[in-house]
């Protein structure tokens, strides 16, 4: 009963990964930045600025997930939206 309980927490655990969160909020913005360059081209040198500071920090945050199987990061997504 109690190993039980170490791997439903340990899974709860896994789950609970606020740089993933980190990853899908940055990959919002640098969508929705991307977005903004293609209906504003008049701002094109701001915007490829900004955008090239958030490419940098996804980068860094999203690295440890380039291999995870589609399921896994649905999965990760899903903690994420709670």
């Amino acid at each position: 009963m109690i190993s039980t309980g170490f791997l439903f927490f340990s899974c709860e655990e896994n789950n609970n990964d606020p740089q993933f969160c980190e990853c899908l909020s940055i990959s919002k913005s640098l969508n929705e930045k991307n977005k903004t360059l293609i209906e504003s081209p008049a701002k094109r040198e701001v915007i490829l600025e900004e955008l090239k500071k958030l490419v940098s920090e996804k980068r860094k945050i999203c690295s440890p997930y380039e291999q995870m199987t589609g399921q896994e990061l649905i999965d990760k997504e899903n903690y994420c939206k709670n």
